[in-house]
């Protein structure tokens, strides 16, 4: 029931955009704010605080909802939970709209999306496939791997990690959250490097992953390493709309790659 919540989600997600206006996670960070007001240190409580209110809200709602309607209570729980987690923004309409007005365009919404890739009017066809890559990892791939791995749970402190890092704690919080956002975006780093090497040039791929500056932490596998495989695909003098398109077919065929694994899975019997 994993791959159908997650199939199912994907559509009303794209199709039914108005969904990401019910996106609101202060209501879940309220207690790790209560927390910091109450105790500023130690650093890590809002950390843990983060982790408590994930565990305590899925495992309540579960507690509820299944004992009301047994499994279809838990699918119909695991799916709004998804939804809830999914994006927030919805990347494909994000790409449309700079391929549509170009990323120098004076429309506020193209403004407000740029900032929510973190791109820059100016920015180059390099920049530009890399920012399609990281978005693709924190608002599809990383929710996809803790939501099978750790369920409910998971997917809510993946999304509510991030929201916390978005200017909510203070710099030592702020440390710790980003830590946890690491050690959660490590693993799925290491399938999106290798997604995206089956889903284009794995020779490339493997090469740019073994050049690797010396003393590199953790095998290599860092946020600059999905920067410089962005590249790879892309031909001398690429404009900008040509990294957009370029990257946002290839996260596609990842994502599709990615559906097509689960679903192997499931059929084999090692995933519920």
């Amino acid at each position: 029931m994993t791959i159908l919540a997650i199939l199912i989600g994907l559509l009303i997600s794209h199709y039914a955009t108005g969904v990401r206006h019910f996106r609101r996670f202060e209501p879940l960070l309220a207690p790790a704010r209560w927390a910091h007001r109450t105790w500023p240190q130690p650093s890590w409580l809002v950390m843990l605080v983060m982790i408590l209110t994930c565990l305590l809200a899925a495992g309540l709602a579960e507690w509820v909802l299944v004992g009301l309607a047994g499994t279809l209570g838990w699918f119909v729980l695991a799916l709004f939970v998804f939804i809830y987690c999914l994006g927030p923004r919805d990347l494909d309409k994000d790409v449309q709209l700079l391929l549509e007005c170009g990323p120098d365009s004076a429309d506020p919404e193209v403004a407000r999306t740029l900032r929510s890739m973190r791109l820059q009017p100016d920015s180059d066809a390099q920049a530009a496939s890399a920012a399609v890559h990281h978005a693709a990892l924190s608002r599809w791939f990383g929710l996809f791997f803790w939501f099978v791995v750790l369920g409910i749970p998971g997917a809510l402190l993946y999304r509510l990690v991030r929201a916390g890092l978005q200017g909510s704690f203070d710099a030592e919080s702020s440390d710790w959250l980003a830590r946890l956002r690491l050690v959660l975006d490590w693993p799925v780093l290491v399938l999106v490097v290798l997604s995206a090497g089956l889903c284009s040039d794995l020779d490339r791929v493997i090469d740019t992953w073994r050049d690797q500056p010396e003393g590199s932490m953790m095998w290599g596998v860092t946020p600059d390493l999905l920067d410089r495989v962005a590249g790879i695909a892309l031909e001398p003098g690429a404009s900008v709309s040509d990294g957009l398109a370029s990257a946002h077919r290839l996260v596609w065929r990842m994502l599709i790659l990615w559906l097509v694994v689960m679903s192997l899975i499931l059929i084999a019997g090692w995933m519920v």
